[in-house]
């Protein structure tokens, strides 16, 4: 049985994802965080890759936008590292996540994130 949070807590304030066509919607929990978080790492590798490829013109128009992305990139994976724990299930696929991203080396995780992350499983409830 799960219980309810405690609204006299710190509470996280309402996050916002993109649904699969795009549109903003409330965030319902840590999956909907890492999925929007995919999605920006997504988005930051297109365009990185378009501005690689891209002559001297269009990349002076990439390349604010590739700045606005990758803003928007760490927000988010902020916002996943800060997000509470409701099980054991939850805690393993968060701590999998971060894993997978400190090893993959395309995106950084930086110190504060990881203070957040692991402030995340160290209130956690067993």
């Amino acid at each position: 049985m799960r219980e309810e949070p405690n609204h006299s807590e710190q509470s996280m304030p309402i996050q916002l994802v993109c649904s699969s066509n795009g549109e903003p919607r409330e965030a319902d929990g840590l999956a909907d965080l890492i999925a929007a978080h995919r999605h920006a790492v997504a988005k930051v590798e297109s365009l990185g890759k378009r501005l690689m490829q891209a002559e001297e013109a269009e990349a002076a128009l990439i390349g604010p936008r590739l700045d606005a992305v990758m803003a928007d990139e760490a927000l988010v994976r902020r916002q996943a590292a800060m997000a509470p724990v409701a099980d054991v299930c939850e805690l393993k696929m968060k701590a999998a996540y971060f894993e997978r991203l400190m090893n993959d080396g395309w995106c950084d995780v930086d110190a504060d994130d990881l203070h957040e992350l692991l402030r995340s499983f160290v209130d956690f409830q067993i």
